[in-house]
């Protein structure tokens, strides 16, 4: 019997609604899944962390993902996953891989930033690593007290990689430069002229 304000549909909805919100069991860990941290309600592989709706968190679909997509663990019990879970919630693990992280995104910007400099002095690619290598190295040495060895490890430095970051950015400046081109109304002047030894040279500017 439906009690009095209230309309088959809304009941229908309501239970419908509380049939669809499941709740995680620690059974689930035995298939290498635990709560989400963002959100209690949504099953978070710990081999991948993937995140699966709450509609997932059935034993059968998290079987299949752990079958399908790390088939190497599925014979793994529970105590694996009981370890793996606490390994992984060391606060360490996260800290160093995002310190790492940071590290290389850093060198990686600092390497195109000395391939500029080279590049606007007009210095051979190889000054980077004869010059500006040992003066870092004594720069952080010295005046930081630190040392230089993990530092300059990530910033490539070589020959090969000064020529390459210029080339990136040229081509970079030259994508950007047409794209604009392309998005905007142009005015293209183009004059002739000559240059020592009676050679001719055509001027184009855009405007």
């Amino acid at each position: 019997m439906i009690p009095s304000g209230y309309s088959s549909d809304s009941v229908n909805m309501a239970s419908s609604s509380k049939k669809k919100c499941r709740q995680y069991s620690m059974d689930y860990l035995r298939y290498g899944f635990i709560q989400s941290p963002s959100n209690k309600q949504l099953p978070l592989c710990l081999l991948c962390e993937q995140s699966f709706s709450n509609e997932a968190m059935k034993p059968s679909r998290l079987i299949k993902h752990l079958e399908k997509k790390h088939s190497d663990k599925k014979d793994k019990d529970l105590a694996y996953f009981q370890t793996f879970n606490k390994f992984s919630q060391r606060p360490m693990i996260s800290i160093a891989f995002s310190k790492m992280g940071a590290t290389n995104v850093d060198g990686l910007v600092a390497s195109y930033n000395r391939a500029k400099l080279i590049a606007k002095c007009g210095k051979p690619h190889s000054v980077g690593e004869s010059l500006a290598l040992p003066a870092i190295a004594q720069l952080l040495s010295t005046v930081l007290h630190q040392e230089p060895s993990m530092t300059i490890k990530c910033i490539p430095i070589s020959n090969d990689s000064v020529r390459r970051r210029i080339d990136e950015m040229a081509s970079n400046v030259e994508d950007k430069l047409c794209s604009l081109l392309i998005s905007k109304e142009i005015t293209l002047q183009i004059d002739e002229s000559t240059i020592c030894g009676n050679q001719a040279l055509l001027l184009g500017s855009v405007a």
